[in-house]
């Protein structure tokens, strides 16, 4: 997770509120990834129907886009409202 000056226990508490989103959906932080990947493929064909995820690959997207507003909001709970970042995609699939 990559957030400008968050400490080191602000980004941990994100991944924890991600993971605790993934353990609730029962899928893993890897397949949501790929559902976030087959999205993004879509989008760079230009949105081809023959490109477009399948359901599951949507629904899994939509859990990696749940988990990344939850890491958010974790981590910069104690920020003020003007500092904390947009809900741009700030989580990453690390091996």
């Amino acid at each position: 997770m990559e957030i400008e000056n968050a400490s080191p226990e602000e980004r941990e508490r994100g991944i924890e509120a991600a993971e605790a989103v993934f353990a609730t959906a029962g899928i893993s932080a890897e397949q949501a990834a790929y559902g976030v990947f087959a999205l993004e493929g879509w989008d760079d064909a230009s949105f081809a129907p023959d490109e477009e995820p399948t359901a599951e690959e949507d629904g899994a997207a939509a859990v990696w886009m749940e988990a990344n507003k939850a890491a958010i909001a974790a981590c910069c709970a104690d920020w003020p409202a003007d500092v904390v970042p947009e809900n741009h995609l700030l989580l990453e699939l690390v091996d």
